[in-house]
């Protein structure tokens, strides 16, 4: 099971609490998954692959006093599955689904957006992102990328769940993709607060133990990256001092250099992949780093002398 998987199980499983949180939770279900059928009598459809999701969507619209049926549909094209549809007729006991839902105003006249009071309280906004996240979202799997995605297949949901999300100081970004609209987190943090927010407690564990993980992979990796360019620079520029004491060998001898000079060269030509502080460790009294790196360009400056006298 993927890792968005395990957060909608875990989500889906959450205890059912206030009538307006689970209205607000049954409005998301119905605008991102939901579709009416007309015919003889109206229904609202709202479909899932997920059992556990499916009945929630189930419960919710039974606590709240409306009568559905759950349909299994099995597919063997283009892969094996099975759909699980909620079906909820609009009206019953001369209520109107729709309505309860703040979809359409008091004259049923189609809303352009939902009813705020749906939306009024915290903990409804909360419900409301957690059925849009189970009927409509993605989870990337934390060792891989940090990303968190919406499908809306509408400007004005699209726009809704970005501004629900505001509320709570998330930053999504809201961009149209072929067939609706996409919100999506791309930020560690700002996905670790929406999993948080929507009380997907286990969730938070998980992506923050992987991001912890991943974090110190990233940091282990720059250290040795770091590391083995300073050994390299160090052998590089060894090889180059080799170089250079050879060629004064060969001009004119290491005894035209000064004891502490001499001292050294032969000390780099014993250890060419030493490091500087690593010589300076070595002489005889020890001498620091700079100390070390002041004598080598002494003997470069020796070098260049003997070149021009040649």
């Amino acid at each position: 099971m993927s890792f968005s998987m395990q957060v909608k199980d875990e989500v889906a499983r959450l205890p059912l609490r206030l009538d307006c949180c689970q209205r607000a939770e049954l409005a998301a279900f119905a605008q991102v998954v939901g579709i009416v059928r007309l015919g003889k009598q109206r229904v609202l459809v709202m479909t899932t692959e997920l059992p556990a999701v499916a009945r929630r969507i189930f419960l919710l619209s039974k606590n709240l006093g409306w009568n559905g049926v759950i349909v299994v549909r099995r597919y063997s094209r283009p892969r094996h599955r099975r759909l699980f549809t909620v079906q909820v007729p609009l009206e019953q006991q001369k209520h109107f689904l729709l309505q309860e839902l703040g979809f359409v105003d008091s004259d049923l006249m189609l809303r352009d957006s939902l009813d705020s009071r749906i939306l009024k309280k915290d903990c409804c906004k909360k419900a409301f992102l957690r059925g849009c996240f189970l009927g409509c979202g993605f989870l990337g799997k934390p060792s891989r990328a940090y990303h968190l995605e919406l499908f809306l297949k509408t400007h004005e949901a699209a726009i809704e769940v970005t501004e629900t999300l505001a509320c709570f100081g998330l930053l999504p970004i809201c961009r149209e993709r072929r067939g609706g609209h996409e919100v999506y987190l791309k930020e560690a943090d700002q996905v670790s607060e929406f999993l948080r927010i929507i009380e997907a407690n286990q969730g938070v564990l998980q992506f923050e133990n992987c991001r912890v993980l991943k974090d110190m992979r990233n940091q282990v990796n720059r250290l040795v990256n770091c590391e083995t360019a300073n050994l390299e620079k160090a052998v590089e520029a060894g090889l180059k001092q080799v170089a250079v004491i050879k060629e004064i060998d060969s001009l004119a001898g290491l005894g035209i250099l000064r004891p502490p000079l001499r001292e050294v060269a032969e000390l780099r030509l014993q250890y060419p992949g030493a490091s500087l502080a690593e010589l300076g460790k070595l002489l005889s009294p020890p001498l620091s780093k700079s100390g070390v790196n002041h004598r080598f360009r002494e003997i470069y400056r020796i070098a260049d002398q003997l070149r021009k006298e040649q």
